[in-house]
């Protein structure tokens, strides 16, 4: 039986251990195996990642911003801790210890993308860390695992082009900085018009749906999705499927949108039937998300997924 998800459970960082209280919905992807287990009778098969490469890191991150990792101060700007989120009396791991989590993620999200270059479609069940650009990480992200994963599939001519397809809340923006001027990778991202970031990048193709726009995202995301293959017929697509636009979303931030489960569910949906009739190899990561309740979203298009490929009965 095809292997197509990615997980291991240290993608479950205890942030407690560094002081951190922060509406993170870590365990998503353990919910969802959970989830898929009771489906099944039986735990999914799962590939387990390898932590990647710092000289892979270094196709995407300049030398000075990586080392610079290694100080506390540098998490702090880019997690941007409000009043009571952190606490560092409380943590008995330094902030600089997250990396390795982060890398071990980042090499998950390299073999989804290896994967689906064989399978079709695979998923890594974290990872999304598109805020991150080359000298600076933001937005909750340290170093972007899509464009370095993007980046060694390249460099080792296991493919020439790639699109990103980012419907997460937020832009895209770490990737529209990382492949500005890059004819070998597309970049699309469908996201809120209000809320963060209020500086935009400018990606191959932006779309924003504004506040009062919402009832319009289904039909946006189509066009946009079927536009940027107009664009370009990739051999790799990695497809950010955040969660935040969900209703059930719990980050103030993401208040803007507030979509329905069965929006979200449709969304996805389309994302994954297009590429997938279409034999274009699509690795799906996860992103954005915050609270106890936006594993739904996600469980619910790794089902669609598995079952594209014959590995789950349909469901209605």
């Amino acid at each position: 039986m095809e292997k197509l998800l990615v997980h291991a459970p240290a993608y479950n960082t205890d942030l407690s251990q560094f002081g951190i209280d922060k509406p993170f919905a870590l365990d998503r992807g353990t919910r969802v195996i959970e989830k898929l287990a009771e489906d099944l009778g039986r735990p999914p098969e799962l590939l387990s990642p390898t932590m990647i490469p710092i000289m892979d890191v270094l196709l995407v991150h300049n030398r000075d911003y990586f080392d610079s990792l290694k100080e506390d101060s540098t998490w702090l700007s880019i997690f941007d801790f409000k009043q009571d989120e952190y606490a560092p009396d409380k943590a008995i791991r330094p902030l600089s210890a997250i990396l390795d989590d982060i890398r071990l993620k980042c090499g998950g999200t390299r073999l989804a993308c290896e994967t689906a270059l064989t399978t079709g479609l695979a998923a890594n069940l974290g990872g999304g860390y598109h805020h991150a650009f080359p000298g600076e990480g933001r937005g909750f992200c340290a170093i972007n695992d899509i464009a370095i994963a993007i980046r060694s599939l390249q460099k080792n001519k296991k493919i020439e082009t790639a699109m990103i397809v980012d419907l997460d809340f937020h832009q895209g923006d770490g990737n529209a900085v990382t492949f500005e001027n890059d004819t070998t990778v597309f970049t699309l991202s469908v996201h809120s018009r209000e809320g963060w970031p209020e500086n935009k990048q400018v990606s191959d193709l932006d779309v924003e749906i504004g506040e009062d726009e919402a009832h319009l995202y289904l039909d946006r995301t189509r066009e946009a999705v079927c536009l940027a293959l107009e664009k370009m017929r990739p051999d790799l697509t990695v497809f950010v499927a955040g969660s935040d636009p969900y209703e059930k979303d719990v980050l103030p931030g993401t208040r803007f949108l507030k979509l329905s489960l069965e929006t979200m569910r449709e969304r996805d949906r389309f994302v994954l039937e297009t590429f997938h009739r279409e034999e274009l190899p699509l690795a799906m990561v996860f992103a954005g998300g915050y609270g106890p309740d936006v594993w739904e979203v996600h469980y619910h298009a790794v089902r669609t997924m598995l079952s594209l490929k014959g590995l789950i009965p349909s469901r209605v």
